[in-house]
């Protein structure tokens, strides 16, 4: 069995502040720390640290030439994702993300500069090779996204479909689409369902099925410490988290650790509840750990209960 992820591979530079400073003014930082990041190499990960042998987990993506990108690749390394098919650009710089965290209340401001992710190509993608499942984002151009969806799907490998940061897309592409996963934001974006609506179970069944409607094959709406919500032609149900408010450390990866679980789920033939729950177990660990690629967690402890 094998997953492919085509996606964006970040560095996220992690500033916390007392709070945010006014324009032209100059505060002394709280702490400072870096961190491999970016959705397609957290949901690589995710991939690789939840599967079971000899289930293959392979990232295409790019990087470019600078400090960044050895110590970003040794962590995906180090997880079981392949990155032989990660290119290094000679003219960008690898992806990043400038975070800067208000530490009075938790509030962030976050400048992302797309670098080499916005290289990435369709050609990038091995037509000749046999994958189970492909899962993408919108973190590198749409057009190669929507490219590399059509030529998957016609292919008849799975699509998982993780649209975000969501921007409007061309109605024909939901067709191409197996999974698609979108937070509360991102179903409102797509959907046009508005934000408030989607407080009430009514209005995210709504969203998900105005996705269904669209061509996807099956749709999950995540609602944070509320659950989420799947649906497909002939099925429908909710989950709750399982998880404790008190439990909660940090909520960064859970998405992209639900992303990448469901993916292994799809692979390993579960049925669509038993991808659903496996997601929800999973991103119910990854909340108890701090960081977003640091907090996902590995099978063992999703299965044990570690």
């Amino acid at each position: 069995m094998s997953i492919l992820i085509i996606g964006s591979l970040n560095t996220d530079l992690i500033t916390v502040t007392p709070r945010m400073p006014a324009a032209g003014e100059t505060l002394t930082a709280s702490s400072f720390h870096t961190a491999p990041g970016g959705k397609g190499a957290n949901q690589a990960v995710a991939c690789a640290r939840l599967s079971l042998p000899p289930t293959k987990v392979s990232m295409i993506g790019s990087v470019g030439r600078d400090s960044f990108a050895s110590p970003l690749l040794s962590e995906l390394e180090d997880s079981g994702v392949d990155v032989a098919r990660v290119t290094s650009h000679t003219s960008e710089p690898t992806g990043s993300a400038v975070i800067v965290v208000d530490g009075s209340n938790g509030e962030n401001r976050i400048l992302i500069h797309t670098g080499a992710n916005g290289t990435v190509t369709p050609e990038c993608f091995p037509e000749t090779e046999d994958w189970n499942a492909v899962v993408m984002q919108l973190e590198i151009p749409v057009p190669t996204v929507l490219s590399i969806l059509s030529a998957a799907k016609t292919q008849g490998v799975k699509t998982i479909f993780n649209p975000a940061p969501a921007v409007p897309l061309p109605e024909e592409c939901w067709k191409d689409v197996d999974w698609c996963i979108v937070n509360e934001t991102e179903a409102a974006i797509l959907t046009a369902v508005e934000q408030n609506v989607l407080d009430s179970k009514e209005g995210v069944e709504t969203a998900g099925k105005e996705l269904l409607r669209r061509g996807c094959g099956a749709v999950v709406v995540t609602l944070g410490a509320r659950g989420a919500y799947w649906c497909a032609e002939d099925e429908e149900g909710w989950v709750e988290t399982g998880v404790k408010k008190e439990d909660v450390v940090d909520s960064t990866g859970a998405g992209d650790t639900f992303v990448g679980a469901l993916a292994v789920g799809v692979v390993e033939g579960k049925k669509r509840e038993e991808c659903v729950d496996f997601a929800r177990r999973a991103a119910g660990r990854a909340v108890r750990k701090r960081g977003a690629m640091a907090g996902v967690p590995w099978r063992r402890e999703v299965e044990e209960g570690v």
